[in-house]
């Protein structure tokens, strides 16, 4: 099959709705000083988190917005999710209330799963070590929020995520960091995204005779709202 554009971050579309709590609070304090207090007085009235996850929510489509994997996820274990700031709000106070520099992320707090000898990092996007530390590139790292930034990706049938094989060298180098950077190919993903892949071909072949079942089960199979939802586009699409 012909090599398509993957996931590796979910294209979000940037918003002029904002949920105007956030937008009050970026009203009051334009650029804070501590944007962590800020960013914590926020989040700590539970009107101002709740309406803020809901509209995030809302524009994701239910998806993680970096790996893609639902948010509701209770198949094994409900890892919860969180507000990420794409661009450190240490680094730009100015962003810290910035709608459009805000993502919801798989994990409430990174320690939903613990690493041990199978999977010596098992977490993932938003509370990956380098993203959480703010310790990467900001010059390479793809912003869900670029509207171009599902071309730098694909995937093998293992469910491993690569740079896009079409890309100069450069945007390889972008690629690869922010695969880096929010741990896209640790193990639970690789395995969760390989068995996707997997059933969906399964169930493809056994419906390759019955035209009308199977243009059914792709429509259902690759709704916005599907977990790895550029990865089934890829390879079923």
């Amino acid at each position: 099959m012909e090599s398509q554009a993957g996931d590796g971050v979910k294209y979000i579309p940037v918003s002029s709705d904002i949920p105007h709590l956030l937008q009050s609070c970026k009203i009051r304090q334009p650029i804070p000083d501590n944007p962590t207090a800020a960013w914590k007085r926020f989040t700590k009235r539970t009107a101002s988190r709740n309406q803020l996850k809901t509209a995030l929510h809302a524009r994701q489509q239910g998806l993680c917005a970096y790996c893609e994997i639902t948010l509701e996820n209770t198949e094994d274990q409900n890892i919860g999710s969180h507000v990420d700031h794409i661009l450190p709000k240490e680094n730009h106070q100015a962003l810290t209330f910035d709608y459009d520099n805000l993502v919801l992320s798989c994990f409430a707090t990174g320690g939903e799963i613990k690493a041990d000898e199978k999977d010596p990092a098992p977490v993932s996007c938003g509370h990956a070590q380098l993203k959480r530390t703010n310790n990467f590139d900001e010059s390479l790292f793809i912003k869900p929020t670029d509207s171009d930034c599902e071309r730098y990706f694909s995937f093998e049938l293992d469910g491993e995520a690569i740079a896009h094989p079409n890309l100069d060298s450069s945007d390889i180098d972008k690629a690869k960091h922010t695969l880096k950077v929010l741990n896209i190919n640790c193990l639970r993903l690789k395995r969760l995204r390989e068995d996707t892949i997997t059933q969906l071909y399964q169930i493809v072949t056994e419906l390759q005779d019955d035209s009308d079942a199977l243009k059914r089960f792709l429509m259902l199979e690759l709704q916005e709202t599907k977990s790895f939802i550029n990865a089934r586009k890829q390879h079923v699409g």
